[in-house]
């Protein structure tokens, strides 16, 4: 992999994190692992959040880094493995994870139903940069804080011109529901993300029923390993990935802010 398609750890003060994409070929894990650290104590960050070569794993390991997850579908040499690493040692500790793990077994363990057909007046589409203030609006409104600048609409218009797809659930207009695709093309990834539905539309599957085109649309434009971030308190949205095939690969302990406090992830993928 050419080393200028790895972009450099980027650190994000809003969750109080560092991440990192990946690093160039040649990069020793030892020596990175020191570079980083130091950044996350200058930047006085919390966490580091890697993305790592399977081969360089147990060096990583080694350094005081912890495995919390994978996007593995099979043997491949890809930035695959998702490390962390904790700066500060409260923030690698949750006192959720015994619950969040029963949600786990009760998600994956509960009879699959099927969908009941959509009422009338229901409309699932693609969304372009127009739509952008709509979204920005109703992530704001489901969420109390979020990990990225959503709020701004100019931010989410963007995110649509550099080729991330929004699909939205309307009734009269009104957008009440939402969920995303942030294609990866320089990693071969593809994040679902941003679902979010009004609380008074619960309970019509609109984020399945929007995930679902989603995935057919990324589909169209190359075959990324699809994969998710779930909080791990939403059973409904583990629920959501479960009934849709993805496959359950870690827990990211206390990874981002997002409504309202740092809440752990579960890392899913699309078999």
């Amino acid at each position: 992999m050419n080393p200028v398609t790895i972009s450099s750890p980027i650190a994000e003060e809003a969750n109080k994190r560092l991440v990192a994409n990946g690093y160039p070929p040649g990069t020793k894990p030892s020596l990175f692992s020191r570079q980083l650290i130091d950044r996350a104590i200058q930047k006085k960050l919390e966490k580091i959040w890697l993305w790592a070569l399977p081969a360089d794993v147990e060096e990583f390991l080694r350094a005081g880094f912890l495995l919390e997850g994978s996007l593995f579908r099979g043997n491949y040499e890809e930035f695959a493995v998702s490390l962390a690493y904790y700066v500060s040692e409260t923030r690698g500790y949750s006192d959720k994870l015994q619950a969040e793990k029963e949600i786990i077994h009760s998600v994956r363990t509960r009879p699959i139903k099927p969908s009941q057909s959509l009422p009338s007046g229901f409309e699932l589409k693609l969304l372009n940069e127009t739509f952008a203030p709509q979204i920005s609006q109703l992530l704001t409104r489901v969420f109390a804080s979020y990990p990225t600048p959503v709020e701004n609409p100019h931010y989410v218009r963007s995110l649509i011109q550099e080729g991330n797809i929004f699909a939205g659930a309307f009734l009269q207009e009104r957008l009440i529901g939402l969920s995303a695709a942030y294609l990866d093309p320089i990693l071969n990834r593809c994040e679902m993300t941003d679902c979010a539905t009004l609380e008074e539309y619960r309970g019509y599957s609109l984020s399945e029923r929007l995930l679902w085109i989603l995935e057919q649309e990324v589909q169209k434009r190359g075959a990324f390993n699809i994969y998710t971030l779930a909080r791990a308190q939403s059973y409904g949205m583990n629920r959501v990935f479960h009934k849709l095939g993805y496959k359950y690969q870690g827990q990211l302990v206390n990874n981002c802010h997002i409504a309202g406090s740092f809440q752990d992830m579960n890392l899913w993928i699309r078999l």
